[in-house]
């Protein structure tokens, strides 16, 4: 599987974090947006963990998919049950999940 560079892979994370933040306060009752900002700040954010060489970072891994699965449940949920959000939380949730498969691999010792 390809992986995107890590800047770039950053980049998106930081965009799907910023339009979580438009959806909270859009609809700050709402629990989607909430969720997809969860996803996508840990997603940004364990890049910083993982650049540092010799770092065990197998856990952020298994963090990241969960609240991954998470947020595109929780999403699909207020769309199709409570009928609440639309599904671009859906789809900004599953940006979330599709980009684990395309993530650089962390820094291992020179």
């Amino acid at each position: 599987m390809p992986q995107l560079p890590r800047s770039v892979h950053a980049a998106i994370h930081l965009i799907g974090v910023a339009l979580a933040l438009i959806g909270i306060a859009m609809l700050p009752s709402a629990v989607a947006p909430w969720v997809c900002l969860a996803s996508h700040g840990a997603g940004a954010f364990t890049h910083r963990l993982e650049a540092t060489p010799g770092r065990d970072t197998e856990f952020l891994g298994i963090v990241r998919v969960s609240l991954g699965i998470v947020a595109c449940l929780v999403s699909a949920g207020q769309h199709w049950v409570v009928g609440v959000t639309g599904p671009e939380y859906l789809a900004l949730a599953a940006l979330s999940l599709g980009l684990e498969m395309v993530r650089p691999a962390p820094e291992t010792r020179g």
